[in-house]
C-alpha cells in the first residue's frame, strides 16, 4: 500500500512513539479524516486525544494517542510540508543559489518556494506559484504571518527581476490577503539600476498602503559572489548609493512612524555598516520582525554587549588564551566585544576577521564563511585553547559548514577545538565551564 505518508522517523518518548508508531508507518487518516498536508496534519492532530489510521506491512491499523493539547505527536515525514514541496518557478537575476559553486550538497541547489514553511519555518516566498485555490485556502485557514519577497510592485520589473511572467500580479495578491487579516512581512532585494530609485520609492508607498496587515518591509542589496558566470550583470551596492539610501529612508521612516505609528520599512544592517552611518535604537526594531533578513541583528549584538558589561563579573585562575572567528561585516561588533575580555584577568583573547574566499563578491557576513574560509585563514596560527565561531556557520542541527567540512574534522586540523555560539553569553558559560574559573 502506497497510500498515506511515510513516517521517516519519531523521536523516542513522543505521543506517536508511545502509542506503538514505528518509521515506515505509512499514516492514512487522522480522526478519521484524510489530510494533504502539514496544515492539515497540524490541525488535525491539535486535540489531547488523537485516532491515528495508518498501514504497517499492508495491514490498516488503528491506534490512540493521548498528549497534551497542541503538543506534537513526534512524526517526521519526509517531506517538511508532509505532501511533496512546492518548488521556485523563478528565475531570479540576483537568485544566490544561483551564484553557487559546483560540488556542494545538493540541499543547497534546491529552490523551495512554499507558502507552507514561509508561514512554518519564517522562509520568505514569492507567491507566482500559487494559484487562487492556494490563496483561499490560506485565508479559510488564517495562515499567518506569511514572509513575503516582493522586489518591485511595478508589474513589469518585478516580471524582468524574477523571470516570470506571473509576477506581476503580487499587489492584486498582496491586497487580497491584506483583506482576508492575514499579517505579512516582505523584502526587497535592491539591485542598483533597477528597482532602486523612484521604482523603490514606489514600492515603498504603495506596501504602505496595505498596513497593518502588511506589518514590515525590508531594504536589503543584493548580494553577489565570484560565481555569477553567464548570469546577468548587476551592480553591487556602492558606499555611495548605501548613503543615499539610509538618509533617503531614515527620513521615510520618520514620516511613517508619525503617519501610522511605525517605522514600516527596515534597512538591512549591511546598509548602515557600508554608509557609516549609526544604527537606530533599540526600540526602533520593535518586535525584531525582520531578523532573518539582517535587520537589526548588530544592535541585539550591542544591546547583548551592555549585558554582559552589566552583568558579567568572573576570574580566571588559570591562564587561558581563546580565539573569536568572524566575517568582515560583523568585526566593528566584535572588536568592542574583545576590549571587555580583555579586562578579564588571565585572559588572551584574539579576534581573527576572515576574508570569504569561497563566496568572494561582496559577501562578508559570518553566516557565509565556510570550513576552507576558516581553515585557509587560520591555518599554522596560534588559537589558543578554543576557537569561537558563530553557530550560523553551520547548518542548522549539524556540525557541517556550507561546504560540506565537518566541525570535527576542522578543529583536529587546526589542533584547536571550534565552538559554535549563539550568543556571547555561551562564551561567558564555555569559559566557566572548561577552565576552572571562579564565577562572580
Amino acid at each position: 500500500m502506497n497510500r498515506g505518508f511515510k513516517v521517516k522517523s519519531l523521536a523516542e518518548g513522543t505521543p506517536a512513539h508511545k502509542a506503538g508508531i514505528k518509521q515506515g508507518d505509512r499514516i492514512l487518516k487522522i480522526n478519521g479524516t484524510s489530510f494533504f498536508d502539514v496544515l492539515d496534519y497540524s490541525y488535525l492532530s491539535a486535540d489531547e486525544k488523537v485516532e491515528l489510521q495508518f498501514y504497517r506491512n499492508g495491514n490498516l491499523l488503528q491506534v490512540k494517542v493521548v498528549k497534551d493539547m497542541d503538543e506534537d505527536l513526534g512524526i517526521e515525514f519526509f517531506s517538511p510540508t508532509v505532501s511533496p514541496l512546492y518548488f521556485c518557478r523563478n528565475k531570479c537575476i540576483f537568485c544566490f543559489i544561483d551564484q553557487q559553486p559546483g560540488g556542494m550538497r545538493l540541499s543547497l541547489y534546491e529552490k523551495d518556494d512554499d507558502y507552507r514553511l514561509s508561514f512554518i519555518d519564517g522562509n520568505y516566498v514569492t507567491l507566482t506559484n500559487v494559484q487562487e485555490a492556494d490563496l483561499k485556502r490560506i485565508i479559510s485557514m488564517n495562515i499567518s504571518p506569511l514572509y513575503i519577497s516582493i522586489h518591485a510592485t511595478d508589474g513589469a520589473v518585478r516580471k524582468k527581476m524574477m523571470g516570470n511572467v506571473a509576477a506581476g500580479r503580487i499587489m492584486e495578491q498582496l491586497a487580497q490577503l491584506s483583506e482576508a487579516g492575514i499579517e505579512m512581512h516582505g523584502q526587497v532585494v535592491v539591485c542598483p539600476g533597477i528597482n532602486d530609485g523612484d521604482v523603490l520609492q514606489k514600492t515603498v508607498w504603495e506596501l504602505a498602503s496595505l498596513y497593518p496587515q502588511l506589518k514590515t518591509i525590508a531594504l536589503v542589496p543584493v548580494g553577489l559572489t565570484r560565481y555569477r558566470g553567464n548570469l546577468k550583470p548587476l551592480k553591487k551596492v556602492t558606499q555611495n548609493k548605501a548613503q543615499q539610501i539610509v538618509k533617503e529612508y531614515s527620513s521615510l521612516q520618520n514620516v511613517f512612524q508619525q503617519e501610522i505609528g511605525s517605522p514600516f520599512v527596515y534597512l538591512a544592517d549591511d546598509f548602515y555598516l557600508l554608509s557609516g552611518a549609526s544604527l537606530p535604537s533599540h526600540e526602533h526594531y520593535g518586535d525584531y520582525h525582520q531578523l532573518e533578513n539582517g535587520v537589526g541583528l548588530c544592535r541585539l549584538f550591542l544591546n547583548e554587549l551592555l549585558d554582559w558589561k552589566r552583568k558579567t563579573s568572573f576570574e580566571i585562575k588559570n591562564k587561558t588564551h581563546i580565539s573569536i572567528a568572524t566575517g568582515q561585516a560583523a568585526a566593528p561588533f566584535l572588536q568592542l566585544f574583545i576590549r571587555e575580555l580583555e579586562k578579564i584577568k588571565n585572559l588572551e583573547t584574539d579576534l581573527h576577521i576572515i576574508e570569504n574566499r569561497f563566496w568572494g563578491g561582496n559577501v562578508d557576513v559570518a553566516g557565509l564563511l565556510t570550513g576552507r574560509d576558516l581553515f585557509h585563514s587560520l591555518y599554522q596560527k596560534n588559537l589558543g585553547d578554543y576557537l569561537f565561531i558563530s553557530s550560523a556557520m553551520l547548518k542548522a542541527g549539524t556540525d557541517l559548514f556550507l561546504d560540506g567540512v565537518n566541525l570535527k574534522a576542522l578543529s583536529v586540523r587546526l589542533q584547536t577545538p571550534v565552538v559554535p555560539v549563539n550568543a556571547l553569553g555561551e562564551i561567558r558559560k564555555f569559559i566557566v565551564g572548561h577552565t576552572k574559573n571562579k564565577a562572580r
